[in-house]
């Protein structure tokens, strides 16, 4: 019996980490600008796969990697929100952004929260 216990408590663990919501974000500019990048890339990929014509933002991406590599930050310290393609009636595609986080109230797991570009 010990040993189911042990392997339950094993794998409640395992679920947990692979869920848990990031590490806190590298908060910067730079970062603020690569995320914004990052999804906008997304977004305008999700509305030409949907038949729309979208300038491409692999340049503006491009960009804000780049000055990430000069400043010395690794991309991966910033947190990316998760991005879903949502599909519509007619074989529409769109696309929304946001970050999962755990929710304070406790009435829930997770709550969602839309993703904003930063202030400037």
């Amino acid at each position: 019996m010990r040993c189911w216990i042990s392997v339950l408590a094993g794998v409640a663990v395992a679920g947990c980490s692979v869920t848990a919501p990031p590490v806190a974000p590298l908060s910067s500019e730079l970062c603020n600008a690569f995320v914004e990048a990052w999804v906008g890339h997304f977004k305008a990929n999700v509305a030409r796969l949907d038949g729309q014509t979208t300038t491409s933002l692999d340049e503006a991406l491009r960009q804000s990697r780049q000055a990430l590599l000069v400043a010395g930050q690794d991309e991966a310290q910033c947190q990316r929100p998760y991005c879903i393609v949502q599909p519509r009636a007619g074989g529409r595609l769109d696309s929304y952004c946001g970050y999962r986080i755990a929710d304070p109230g406790g009435n829930e797991l997770y709550r969602w929260v839309p993703w904003a570009p930063a202030r400037r």
